[in-house]
């Protein structure tokens, strides 16, 4: 049972961190793409988004057994 648990939680952690970057790409991507400029704010804000969502799907791995 703890192989599955911890199969489980690390597919968890692996979409988490997906997401995590993706936000992180998007935040630096779109703005450059769309405008040729960078919005700073928005930048800022999705970045941190997704580096706690990063650090969430670490903090998921922690709970391995």
């Amino acid at each position: 049972m703890s192989l599955i648990r911890n199969e489980r939680l690390k597919l968890a952690a692996n979409f988490l961190n997906a997401v995590g970057i993706g936000l992180i790409g998007i935040a630096v991507l779109r703005p450059i793409v769309e405008t040729g400029t960078t919005p700073y704010a928005a930048l800022a804000g999705w970045s941190l988004a997704g580096l706690a969502i990063h650090g969430a799907a670490h903090y998921i791995l922690g709970y391995l057994r």
